[in-house]
């Protein structure tokens, strides 16, 4: 890794990493520390607050994709709220849980859903067990068919 200083007390700067990718900022004992902008060469981006080479604090990534996401992070992992937004202009907002994106919607959604896969479920799987019993007492003589 190959940091070009652009002062003498070392705090902003250009480094390089081995993969290509390039950040462009602020430094603190040659690590990415305060705000800048990280390029990678698949064409992502993270503009924002970094602590110990890492993003921390408000920040914003962008994919190659066009889809960026917009909020805050703790030891390079997203934390708390949040907006993704989509290429052809929609927006998705929610909160970061377990390290799972939540929104309002999906809360809605998911007890809905577990619902609806344990009915589906406790039919498909009586149904099975209804099959091999009768095929295991046919097998046996125990009941005609």
């Amino acid at each position: 890794m190959n940091i070009k200083y652009a002062n003498t007390s070392k705090t902003e700067g250009t480094q390089t990493l081995k993969n290509g990718d390039k950040y462009t900022g602020s430094f603190h004992d040659d690590k990415k520390h305060g705000k800048g902008t990280l390029v990678s060469l698949n064409g992502r981006t993270y503009v924002g607050e970094w602590l110990n080479d890492l993003p921390h604090g408000h920040g914003i990534n962008t994919f190659p994709n066009g889809k960026t996401y917009e909020g805050d992070f703790i030891e390079g992992k997203p934390v708390g709220a949040g907006l993704w937004t989509y290429s052809d202009g929609r927006t998705y907002s929610g909160v970061w849980k377990n390290g799972q994106f939540i929104n309002e919607d999906n809360q809605k959604e998911v007890p809905e859903y577990r619902i609806v896969t344990f009915i589906i479920n406790f039919f498909v799987i009586g149904f099975m067990l209804s099959a091999v019993t009768l095929w295991v007492l046919i097998l046996f003589g125990i009941v005609d068919y």
